[in-house]
């Protein structure tokens, strides 16, 4: 199934590799308001049309809202808008 396919979850965990921390991601919070908790992550518009939280995945797939990635990056699947974008995925891994 490409990046982006498939139904994505209501909540998931996002592992943290370069921090060591894996967080829960409940269904009426995102990933970004999720991991700005314990590692300071840019951010600006908050609605995934700037592209300052844009994150390295490292593992899993992503449900992508953002309107700021390409095409080409979303079919990707490396890199996701941590403020808009979801898994498809139980757990995601970012390189944070």
């Amino acid at each position: 199934m490409p990046a982006g396919a498939g139904s994505p979850v209501a909540a998931f965990h996002v592992e943290l590799r370069r921090s060591g921390v894996t967080l829960a991601v409940p269904a009426d919070r995102s990933v970004l308001e999720v991991v700005e908790e314990v590692v300071p992550v840019d951010s600006t518009c908050r609605a995934g049309d700037c592209g300052a939280c844009v994150s390295s995945v490292l593992e899993g797939r992503v449900d992508h809202r953002c309107t700021v990635l390409s095409p080409r990056a979303r079919a990707a699947g490396r890199r996701m808008a941590l403020c808009v974008d979801r898994s498809v995925d139980p757990v995601l891994v970012l390189d944070l």
